[in-house]
């Protein structure tokens, strides 16, 4: 009896020990503090999760899921995650590409003869150097978007975006190459000939091709969900200047002007699943290594500059460091995702779903990328010092 009491004390004390969590490397701690001391000052609220080498250093939830009634955030939960659907795009694109469906150089007249643009390509279209207008951006093209919009029944989707191009034919903002300028309607546009080349609707052909086989088991096009009430989708709010937390959008607001395009926006994902996204992107399970590379290779200008983006992903250095980055906002969700490259090899992915001001985003994720660099950091302007 004494000699099985004693293993059974034993075999418990092994078990205790399995069950604690192993302690958190330096930085990893260091980004633990931080986000803690934003989450306790209501200055973030939602998931950060750090990978080095594809190895998981540091996942933290911060915060909750909603706010009326009050839950808690669950590491699994699903965010929207904005323009970070467009890296999404742009690999059903190289997809293609690579299996000869499609040709970089190729027109868009050559998908859409209807539009007057037969000297901007697909390259173009990817980079953010193809000229054309983005009726977010070029404040003068809403009012003939608007008016064309109310004919129809809201929200407008892709199809009706091309429409209203086909109808207006809107000029050019500069020549392919000429400016480097952020197109949301040029990822509209790919998401139509990833679904004219493939024959499969969007949200189809990317869950085949890009969620499954990278693991990505949360993933999806919001707005293409038959049903939209999905649980572990968490709901987004914003702080208003009262301080008062508030859904959005707002359930008792007039229905503003917004639509539900895909290819450009409306992607839901987990932190769990964008690292298995980025790692199969990083193991070839998605792309060829020539096609990541022109992801992340910004084309020349015709001033001889270099474009912010390649095909797929923002490239910039910052204190010579490398950073292939992209960063997406839907209502009040906000998402920042680093790709791990070989010279930077850190993932790192962070989601909110409360918005306060854009700048107390861009500086969590700055302080974040430079603790992880051995560089200082200052955010005591956040904490009111």
């Amino acid at each position: 009896m004494i000699k099985i009491s004693i293993l059974s004390v034993l075999f418990a004390v092994v078990l205790i020990a399995c069950d604690q969590p192993e302690p958190l490397s330096p930085k990893a701690q260091a980004i633990s503090d931080l986000m803690t001391k934003l989450e306790k000052a209501d200055l973030f609220n939602g998931i950060v999760l750090i990978a080095e080498k594809g190895e998981v250093s540091y996942k933290g939830v911060h915060g909750h899921r909603s706010f009326n009634p009050r839950e808690p955030l669950k590491s699994d939960d699903a965010f929207r995650v904005g323009s970070i659907s467009k890296p999404v795009t742009a690999v059903a694109i190289h997809m293609l590409a690579e299996r000869g469906q499609l040709g970089y150089d190729d027109a868009l007249s050559k998908f859409f003869p209807e539009l007057p643009y037969d000297h901007v390509t697909i390259e173009n279209l990817l980079s953010h150097t193809s000229g054309l207008y983005d009726v977010y951006q070029e404040t003068e093209m809403r009012a003939a978007f608007y008016a064309f919009y109310d004919k129809l029944d809201p929200p407008y989707t892709n199809k009706d975006y091309l429409e209203y191009m086909i109808q207006y034919k809107p000029d050019l903002i500069g020549d392919p190459l000429e400016i480097d300028r952020y197109s949301n309607t040029g990822y509209v546009l790919l998401a139509l000939i990833v679904e004219q080349v493939s024959g499969r609707r969007f949200d189809v052909f990317i869950r085949e091709h890009i969620f499954e086989p990278a693991g990505m088991t949360r993933s999806g096009v919001y707005s293409l969900l038959e049903d939209r009430d999905v649980p572990y989708i968490v709901s987004s709010y914003r702080i208003d200047p009262e301080g008062d937390v508030q859904p959005t959008p707002d359930p008792n607001a007039p229905r503003s002007m917004y639509g539900l395009t895909y290819g450009d926006d409306e992607m839901y994902t987990t932190v769990d699943d964008l690292l298995a996204f980025d790692q199969a992107l990083r193991n070839g399970t998605l792309l060829k290594p020539a096609s990541l590379n022109r992801m992340m290779k910004p084309p020349t200008l015709a001033d001889g500059s270099t474009a912010r983006y390649g095909q797929g992903m923002s490239v910039q250095d910052i204190n010579d460091i490398r950073y292939v980055t992209h960063t997406g906002s839907a209502w009040s969700f906000l998402a920042y995702w680093k790709f791990a490259t070989p010279d930077n090899d850190h993932t790192v992915i962070i989601f909110s779903n409360v918005r306060s001001q854009r700048n107390t985003f861009r500086a969590v994720y700055t302080a974040i990328n430079n603790i992880l660099h051995n560089e200082a950091y200052d955010l005591s302007e956040l904490f009111g010092g």
